[in-house]
């Protein structure tokens, strides 16, 4: 009878109970999983045991491990002296089918992250030797990706991201899109953007500009990516106690601005106090060129009736009456 060769493969695989000393936990190079530390798993193990064998091969002399990373390391830290394994014919230089069966038995039952499928195909490729275009063809299909030369680069290149910035994409504070950005910098410059967001909160738009402006500055400067994070003001704004991680991040934002744009910024600050000094009422919006090039202003206002009218006319023309009001012309 004709048997699919994954099957065939799975038949000859024998079971045994063996020692944990015997298995080498430090090869992790079949390893998909992007957490090994797992409560829930534990639970289960301590409740009603192990219900799944481990897959290994036999290694010289330790056993490599193929499936089962979370399980084995989840007995360990249970004190269990010995585990269910299904022991692989074949050895490690079986590289490709066995970390198919890695690949297959984490996909049998759960959707990988990005980091977990960044980890896949590096595997495959610098562990197994798989070709480009069999990574294009075939597994970036499988992993739900598109295939495409640009995204499988976006994936390799996520899977050499410093351990800091891994916990920020994992803990959902840092978007895919920044870290492939961050993942073309160095170590430093990642571990330095990893300890801002420990403290603050960026929505991904904000997450977009504080990683332009922290390029133009280092640019500018001719410094590291970080270095314009250990500005005063900006460290006085990541902590202090008194603000939330978002409005950290807003004050942080507002502060690389200014460096960025000194004059601007200036111009900006300038503007809105002389403006204050009109004492217009709030409904009366007067607003200048974003990047005062031209000296004209622009007067809105809201009347909801006539009275509300004449009382917002009254105060524009006293305004017009103020010295300040030809100093809002003159603002550069």
């Amino acid at each position: 009878m004709w048997i699919l060769p994954s099957l065939r493969y799975a038949s000859n695989m024998a079971f045994n109970e063996i020692p944990l000393e015997e298995i080498d936990f430090s090869d992790e190079s079949f390893r998909i999983s992007e957490e090994l530390d797992s409560a829930m798993l534990a639970d289960s193990l301590r409740t009603v045991g192990q219900l799944n064998a481990a897959c290994v091969l036999q290694g010289n002399p330790l056993k490599i491990i193929v499936c089962g990373f979370r399980r084995l390391m989840a007995l360990r830290r249970l004190g269990s002296p010995r585990a269910l394994i299904r022991v692989l014919p074949g050895n490690a230089a079986d590289r490709t089918r066995n970390f198919n069966l890695a690949l297959w038995d984490n996909l049998s039952h759960r959707q990988l992250n990005p980091l977990e499928k960044a980890r896949a195909l590096s595997g495959l490729r610098n562990l197994c030797g798989v070709p480009q275009e069999t990574l294009l063809e075939t597994y970036l299909p499988i992993l739900g990706l598109k295939p495409s030369e640009r995204v499988l680069r976006a994936y390799l290149s996520l899977n050499d991201l410093h351990w800091d910035l891994r916990r920020c994409l994992v803990d959902g504070r840092l978007t895919q899109s920044s870290v492939e950005k961050l993942a073309g910098m160095s170590q430093e410059s990642q571990a330095g953007f990893a300890v801002l967001m420990s403290g603050i909160r960026l929505s991904a738009a904000s997450q977009k500009k504080i990683l332009s402006l922290l390029e133009d500055l280092a640019a500018m400067a001719g410094v590291s990516l970080t270095e314009p994070l250990k500005n005063p003001e900006v460290q006085a704004a990541m902590n202090d106690p008194g603000l939330s991680p978002f409005q950290k991040g807003e004050r942080v934002y507002e502060l690389l601005y200014r460096l960025r744009n000194p004059r601007l910024s200036r111009a900006t600050e300038q503007f809105a106090a002389r403006k204050k000094l009109l004492g217009l009422p709030g409904s009366v919006q007067i607003t200048a060129d974003p990047y005062f090039e031209t000296a004209g202003l622009r007067v809105v206002f809201d009347a909801p009736n006539a009275d509300r009218f004449r009382d917002l006319a009254t105060a524009l023309e006293r305004a017009s009456r103020m010295p300040v009001l030809e100093e809002l012309f003159d603002v550069r």
